[in-house]
């Protein structure tokens, strides 16, 4: 004797909606999603930009000073030939390669470096940039999707990063002017940053996804603030000092 399971007509179900409208749906969702991305960022962004205003200097250092010495401890252990300018300047902490003191020709130019760190340092940058990173972390791990939202995150810190370094070179470039009475200084840094990439082939990425603005818009943005401030764009003149002092210097 065989049996037959009967057969159900799912349209005669009246707990199953039949007239869905899975675009609606779709459309529904996408918006809820876009909605809890931007609450999400406002919030980061909302706490990375308050806490300069509730961290203050020392504890920085304190908090996070070791950090700065792991960042030196491993460019000491392992020298790259293409990095002219680095300073790790978590906690008031600078540290500047040899390579800093040896490829520029001009105490102005090493001031424009020394300036524009002390810039990111003014700015509160590093706190900025490490928070950032952290929170945006946090929420991959809270919401399980580590590797999408690190890619994301990942570009939207590049862009922080070339508006960090935009700001940092426009005060710099400021302050050698003032100091020197010429932007001839930031000219030559670029200059000879441009050669080292060339050297080296760096600097020819894709333009959202490096952390630094394309060296030649840096040479343009001090031709730019020159112009509008009438700051003179003479040759740098006073030589590197500490050039001088390094045994194998060239």
């Amino acid at each position: 004797m065989q049996y037959e399971a009967p057969k159900f007509n799912e349209k005669d179900n009246p707990n199953i909606p039949h007239d869905t409208n899975h675009w609606r749906e779709l459309r529904t969702m996408l918006v809820y999603l876009a909605i809890t991305v931007a609450a999400v960022w406002a919030l980061i962004e909302a706490i990375v930009q308050t806490l300069p205003y509730t961290v203050s200097l020392p504890r920085e250092k304190q908090w996070f000073g070791f950090v700065g010495k792991e960042i030196t401890a491993g460019q000491n252990a392992h020298p790259n030939p293409k990095i002219t300018a680095l300073a790790t300047r978590l906690g008031k902490r600078m540290n500047l390669p040899d390579t800093l003191i040896t490829v520029y020709i001009s105490e102005e130019a090493v001031a424009t470096v020394l300036a524009h760190e002390m810039a990111h340092i003014k700015h509160r940058d590093p706190l900025r940039s490490m928070s950032r990173g952290v929170l945006y972390r946090a929420v991959a791990a809270l919401f399980g999707s580590e590797t999408q939202m690190h890619a994301l995150a990942g570009i939207g810190s590049l862009k922080y990063s070339r508006d960090m370094e935009r700001a940092a070179d426009n005060v710099a470039i400021e302050a050698i002017a003032k100091e020197y009475g010429s932007v001839g200084g930031a000219v030559q840094l670029f200059d000879a940053l441009e050669k080292v990439q060339q050297k080296y082939h760096a600097g020819n990425g894709i333009a959202w996804l490096i952390t630094h603005p394309d060296t030649r818009e840096r040479q343009a943005n001090v031709a730019r603030i020159a112009k509008q401030s009438g700051f003179p764009a003479t040759a740098a003149k006073l030589p590197n000092i500490w050039q001088s002092k390094q045994p194998d210097a060239p």
